[in-house]
């Protein structure tokens, strides 16, 4: 069965694991190098890099583009092996030793012969102590020589990881005196010999690079912001980068502005200048029919980031031209980021998302796990019901494809559980997947320490808990010193009306709700029934036959305490049919889809769930609380809706 073959794979297989999990600490290397970033370094330029680069090779704007290619006026193919790898005299001059390095790379280049050969050791050794003399153009020129180098096993090999280091720290040093083209071209060296996100130059020269931003041309900032990307962080404020794109987005390519948007995403730095933001939404509407796939997903990366609630009509209508446009030439992935777009507002444009979900459904055989995941998130946010139940089939479909995706878990377990908590709020499960994704084993190879804020694990253990109560399940579950972490850990506070807290929105409706409320209805209280969602409710126990309230039990567990809160424990031993258990709550705009006469996924399993549990609940939304005008007015609002299950 699936558990079984799961769980032997992961922690039975040893071999295997650790090959996916192992950290190979680095060889101490002479002179000061540097190899730490090493282990965490990706070792190679992906497909979105390289077509970036692409862009600004291609570009008519002067670009600092390395060249790679190397002339030689003296040809080496009568060259012998032990002519090359001779060290030369003492007293030769730094320009003969760099030649020489150059004839060393270049017979490496056309016999296909490592650097890391034992026989060019002691040569190396003699090149690596005259670095510090080289020129400016001779270190440049070092460095083209280097990308001529048959590509070693590892950059940890001997002789490269000499050359490199020393080369790397030169470069360092040369940092202040160097122009801003100057900076650029030998960041682009370092991108070209695939040690951009490994070596200190690049670091340190963004560094400095940072202090002129906003200052900088199109191009200079296009290729900053490209070596952002490839770093994968920021080393300095990213608002500036936003001021100069404003003033010369006109002047870039989409391209261009693909680049800029790739940046931005993986620095984790969003466009806080709506126009701006409006802008990049008008250019992609205008050069729909043109736009690449890597800069059509890149820019909609930024935008689902960027996006607030003016952009959600603009959002609307561009999701309409792709419905209508360009959806039948989107492959499955730009397809995924398409349906995500509207996530982060909660807008579902139902025509192109019923669209995408038949195109996963065709294509299940081509999509990756971590799609599944995603896919699985906006199936369950939006909340979808589509005329051919399109979503119920990709549900059961995604269900089935996991029990066959061994491997993909072992390398990304929490896409694996994260998928199944999405799932489940469609109602689509599996007993037994459920119960490894719960396994005490799993949770540590899925989360690690994270645990305890990991809410989507508190979510699927309150699922078991509560909705498969009664369907004889018998598998896993979190253990309460769990939940009870969890509750403090991720459960909002309860909101009161002291002046050192501040609250939000939402909060206040909350405390002027139970205010009002109580003025008719006594002992109510705030209380997380269901402690994996954030935010407390309005809690009213009712006795119909008296029609009045009751005060919850002295046994009532305490908050934060990650315990379901039952009938039972709400009442004691007060506990009778004709007291009901009412929960008030109030539905921020983040708890319904945008336009929609309908909730999101997780707000919509939050009631059912309380119904399950035996309580009553009372949806009131922010938007009807907004618009009253006056206390009495809210009040008569609250015994209205509260009137739907009790008589007051």
């Amino acid at each position: 069965m699936f558990p079984r073959h799961l769980l032997k794979s992961i922690f039975t297989n040893n071999l295997r694991f650790q090959q996916c999990h192992r950290i190979t600490t680095p060889l101490i290397v002479a002179r000061g190098m540097h190899l730490a970033p090493l282990n965490f370094a990706k070792m190679y330029m992906d497909r979105e890099n390289l077509h970036a680069h692409q862009v600004l090779e291609d570009s008519l704007k002067p670009y600092q583009i390395f060249p790679t290619a190397i002339t030689l006026s003296k040809d080496l193919s009568s060259f012998e092996l032990h002519e090359v790898v001779k060290c030369l005299p003492e007293n030769a001059s730094t320009t003969e030793i760099f030649q020489h390095f150059q004839r060393v790379c270049h017979y490496c280049h056309k016999t296909n012969t490592l650097i890391s050969n034992n026989a060019l050791t002691a040569f190396v050794q003699q090149f690596c102590d005259r670095i510090h003399l080289l020129s400016d153009d001779q270190l440049k020129e070092s460095l083209k020589a280097l990308t001529m180098l048959p590509q070693e096993e590892t950059v940890r090999e001997q002789n490269f990881v000499e050359l490199w280091n020393i080369l790397d720290i030169e470069c360092c040093r040369r940092i202040e005196k160097w122009s801003t083209d100057e900076l650029l071209m030998v960041c682009d060296a370092w991108y070209a010999l695939n040690l951009a996100r490994i070596c200190e130059y690049v670091w340190e020269a963004l560094r400095k690079l940072g202090r002129k931003v906003i200052k900088m041309q199109p191009s200079q900032l296009v290729q900053t912001m490209f070596f952002c990307n490839v770093m994968r962080r920021t080393v300095f404020d990213m608002f500036d980068f936003e001021v100069n794109l404003a003033k010369c987005a006109k002047d870039m390519t989409l391209g261009e502005l693909g680049v800029m948007s790739m940046g931005f995403f993986k620095t984790q730095t969003p466009i806080r200048n709506p126009e701006l933001v409006n802008y990049i939404y008008e250019r992609l509407m205008n050069e729909l029919d043109t736009v690449d796939e890597i800069t059509f997903v890149a820019i909609l990366k930024v935008l689902r980031y960027s996006s607030k609630l003016p952009q959600v009509d603009i959002m609307m209508k561009l999701l309409d031209k792709i419905s209508k446009e360009k959806f039948d030439d989107m492959n499955l992935l730009t397809s995924l980021h398409v349906a995500l777009l509207g996530c982060e507002l909660q807008c579902c444009h139902e025509e192109i998302i019923e669209k995408i979900l038949n195109k996963f459904h065709s294509e299940m055989s081509n999509t990756r796990l971590k799609d599944l995941e995603r896919i699985s998130l906006a199936v369950a946010l939006f909340n979808i019901k589509t005329p051919n139940k399109i979503e119920d089939l990709l549900c059961q479909t995604i269900l089935d494809s996991l029990k066959e995706r061994i491997d993909e878990i072992m390398k990304h377990p929490k896409c694996f559980t994260n998928c199944l908590h999405f799932l489940s709020l469609r109602g689509f499960y599996d007993k037994e997947m459920l119960s490894v994704a719960l396994d005490r084993r799993f949770l540590k190879h899925a989360v690690g320490s994270s645990l305890a804020v990991s809410r989507e694990v508190f979510n699927l253990d309150t699922f078991v808990k509560v909705n498969l109560a009664n369907d004889n399940y018998v598998g896993n579950q979190l253990a309460d010193k769990y939940r009870k972490t969890m509750g403090k850990m991720l459960t909002h506070y309860i909101p009161d009306n002291n002046p050192k807290y501040k609250l939000n929105a939402t909060d206040r409706i909350l405390l002027q709700m139970k205010e009002m409320t109580a003025g008719f209805l006594p002992h109510c209280e705030l209380k997380h029934i269901l402690p994996n969602y954030e935010r407390a409710d309005v809690v009213i126990c009712y006795n119909r036959l008296n029609r009045k309230t009751v005060p919850l039990a002295e046994t009532c567990p305490e908050d934060y305490s990650g315990i379901i809160l039952t009938r039972e424990q709400l009442l004691g031993d007060k506990l009778h049919k004709d007291i009901e258990t009412v929960a008030l709550i109030i539905a921020g705009w983040n708890n319904v889809v945008r336009g929609k006469d309908r909730h999101t996924g997780l707000f919509d399993m939050k009631l059912k769930q309380l119904e399950i549990l035996g309580h009553k609940p009372v949806v009131i939304y922010w938007h009807e609380w907004r618009a009253l005008e006056t206390r009495q007015d809210r009040i008569q609002f609250v015994k209205r809706r509260l009137s739907s299950v009790i008589k007051i």
